[in-house]
């Protein structure tokens, strides 16, 4: 029988207290259930990891220190590539959290994982180019694959060689089968009227405008680098695919300053706890010279801001007012 959330966090806080009851030479003082899998003291916050993804556990915690005033992190990690995957992520913060990979209970100290080497651009089909020019589709290669976006919303897609259609997977099997026998250029046609009508202010409830407004922020500042300070913006892969279109994920670029500094822009939406794992990934692979977060307005949060403050890097935060936000006068 499942535990409830209520019988799982007391189990996890529970395998915390044993963890730290080992630790002899340590003075723990009066230990204080913290929010999560997590306990803490007057110095220290632990956390144990449990079912969440390695980026959203570290940004999880992160937020609780947010909370908590100024203790160090110590995470245990119970899977050892997710301890390493956070190691690595943990070189870019300062202070560092201390992560720790639980060996038969006992905690010992893991190696950061290199990310995963990307895969290599393909040279789009002279019809997949074709097609984005006719349409006015923003032509994108993330992650080895060329996509046709309208305001970060994919419509079209290159898959083995083959031109796709449509929004997220199921829309493309869709179409594969509805429009089998009609020109592409008609099936495109249909597909991009469909969404450019539902992306702009006066559909801000429609679920196409709601989808991927991460990457419709990236969209506007590449149509329009300038109000950034940027002659041109270049599109950055992310450290890994999205698995699926309503997954939340930051988008990137990389443009160059005035004063000839390669600035990394991530642009996100709301308070996303997979953040700064995101941006820490990104400064490794892409050695910018500063970063620039790029927000709504309204989402320029305490937390949020407390957050990006531990990463190690020269890092600025710009709020804008998003596509989909109805202008005030």
């Amino acid at each position: 029988m499942p535990l409830d959330e209520e019988q799982r966090l007391s189990l996890n806080r529970s395998k915390l207290r044993k963890i730290l009851s080992g630790e002899k030479s340590q003075e723990l003082g009066n230990l204080t259930d913290a929010s999560g899998n997590g306990i803490r003291n007057n110095s220290t916050l632990w956390i144990i990891a449990d079912e969440e993804t390695p980026e959203s556990l570290l940004g999880a915690s992160l937020l609780e220190l947010t909370t908590q005033g100024e203790l160090d992190l110590i995470i245990f990690f119970e899977n050892l590539q997710n301890a390493q995957i956070t190691q690595r992520r943990a070189s870019i913060l300062n202070p560092p959290p201390s992560i720790f990979f639980l060996s038969d209970g006992e905690p010992i100290s893991v190696e950061p994982i290199a990310i995963e080497a990307r895969d290599s651009v393909q040279t789009a089909p002279s019809e997949f180019d074709e097609l984005c020019l006719k349409f006015g589709l923003q032509s994108i290669c993330e992650c080895g694959t060329w996509k046709g976006e309208i305001l970060g919303l994919e419509v079209m897609r290159v898959t083995n060689g083959e031109i796709e259609v449509g929004v997220g997977k199921f829309d493309r099997e869709a179409n594969s089968l509805m429009g089998s026998g009609r020109p592409l250029s008609e099936v495109l046609a249909s597909a991009v009227e469909i969404v450019s009508s539902s992306r702009n202010p006066e559909s801000g409830f429609h679920p196409l405008s709601r989808l991927a407004r991460e990457r419709w922020l990236r969209a506007d500042a590449l149509a329009d680098p300038e109000m950034f300070g940027f002659e041109n913006l270049t599109c950055v892969d992310p450290p890994r695919e999205r698995e699926s279109l309503r997954e939340t994920m930051p988008a990137a670029a990389i443009g160059i300053d005035k004063m000839g500094e390669r600035v990394l822009i991530v642009f996100s939406v709301g308070v996303d706890i997979c953040l700064v794992s995101f941006i820490a990934d990104l400064i490794l692979i892409e050695r910018p010279d500063r970063v620039e977060v790029v927000l709504p307005e309204k989402d320029i949060l305490v937390p949020v801001e407390k957050c990006l403050s531990y990463l190690d890097v020269p890092l600025s935060i710009k709020g804008v007012a998003g596509g989909w936000e109805t202008p005030t006068v």
